[in-house]
């Protein structure tokens, strides 16, 4: 099976953002954030009500509410400028490249302009579809990203996928509710 399509920007950030979802470490952090700042607030508030402080009680009680309500916002827009500057300076190079990617049962053969590579199938870990891309996650940490809306004959596509990840014995993870939050 052979795919030929081109990545862009948002391809990119899409992959980003999925590795972020699932990353614990991140995930903990972003809870840890949206949780422990508040609490604070809320905490030196209560040590102001009992000190009959009570105009700093209400500020304190309100910055931690409009934290805990807003902070998660601004949040998901700073993860997707970050990995926005991270993609145009560290992949500004593969922007807009067709990607050719050729599945046998036995390896993966990948080519761009002016580059190509072989990497057996048994070096995938898992592939995981989103409502607009399929991720081919390989041990290394790297990722064969195949943007649906790019690629033509798509449901033959899934489901030679779908069999080379049950030939492998490996997760074809169909996840088409996620989205970054």
């Amino acid at each position: 099976m052979t795919i030929n399509y081109t990545t862009d920007e948002n391809d990119f950030l899409t992959h980003q953002l999925f590795v972020a979802s699932k990353s614990d470490r991140i995930k903990r952090k972003r809870q840890r954030s949206k949780i422990a700042v508040p609490f604070i607030y809320i905490a030196f508030g209560f040590l102001f009500l009992f000190q009959d402080k009570i105009s700093l009680t209400i500020i304190f009680f309100i910055i931690g509410l409009l934290w805990f309500l807003f902070y998660p916002l601004w949040e998901r827009q700073h993860y997707i400028n970050h990995y926005k500057s991270f993609i145009r300076e560290n992949y500004k190079d593969r922007l807009g490249r067709i990607v050719t990617l050729e599945f046998s049962n036995e390896y993966i053969l990948a080519k761009d302009n002016g580059s190509e590579s072989k990497v057996l199938t048994t070096e995938i870990v898992e592939m995981c579809e989103i409502p607009t891309t399929i991720f081919v996650r390989l041990k290394g940490g790297q990722s064969f990203i195949m943007p649906k809306d790019k690629i033509t004959d798509l449901d033959n596509v899934k489901a030679k996928l779908k069999e080379l990840a049950d030939h492998l014995e490996i997760i074809y993870e169909v996840d088409e509710k996620w989205q970054w939050k």
